[in-house]
């Protein structure tokens, strides 16, 4: 059980990497891609719409990223990159090459693993297991009660708006450690998508 002093909600922000070239330079893989123009013009946009605005998105309660956590890909690490430099202050930022192409299981893992301390969370990766991630965490919720109550108003908007390159999901996660994220322990706050 928590203690008194134990944050009850957490914050997980869900970014689909920018807009990346279809080719890496010099013949590279995949994992080479960087980010086009548009990519870097979203990500850092992104960026300063988050730091812009308080709340961040207009969304009471929500608190900015203590820590970011991306796939070791040059177009994720680049969307992180000019995210947090956008911020105005440190935000430490983890990249692992096990977050490239891989499960939402692998990424539940990852989001397990994090300190305690860390309240609120950017997560930078891939799709189609960004979109799943953020289906799968929101299931079961209902109008933004955390109830189970029919079909999730959170699935309704993903489907709506889908999850192009630098989108952002806003999770509000019913947990006090981050050791507890399950599917179904989230409600989305928020679903933005550029131009921001």
């Amino acid at each position: 059980m928590p203690s008194p002093s134990t944050p009850t909600t957490r914050y997980l922000w869900v970014v689909r990497h920018g807009k990346a070239a279809s080719d890496a330079p010099w013949g590279g893989g995949d994992r080479e891609r960087p980010l086009t123009a548009r990519g870097r013009r979203d990500a850092a946009a992104l960026g300063r719409r988050m730091a812009g605005e308080h709340p961040p998105f207009g969304l009471d309660g929500v608190l900015l990223p203590d820590l970011a956590i991306c796939s070791a890909a040059v177009r994720t690490r680049q969307t992180a990159e000019l995210i947090l430099a956008q911020l105005g202050r440190r935000v430490p930022l983890d990249a692992y090459r096990s977050l490239y192409e891989v499960e939402t299981d692998a990424v539940l893992s990852h989001l397990r693993e994090i300190d305690e301390g860390v309240t609120s969370t950017l997560l930078v990766g891939h799709n189609p297991t960004v979109y799943r991630l953020v289906w799968e965490l929101t299931t079961g919720e209902a109008a933004g009660t955390g109830e189970a109550a029919g079909p999730s108003t959170g699935h309704a908007r993903l489907e709506a708006h889908g999850f192009p390159t630098c989108s952002v999901a806003v999770l509000a996660l019913r947990i006090g450690a981050w050791e507890d994220v399950a599917h179904g322990c989230a409600t989305l706050a928020g679903l933005f998508g550029p131009p921001y």
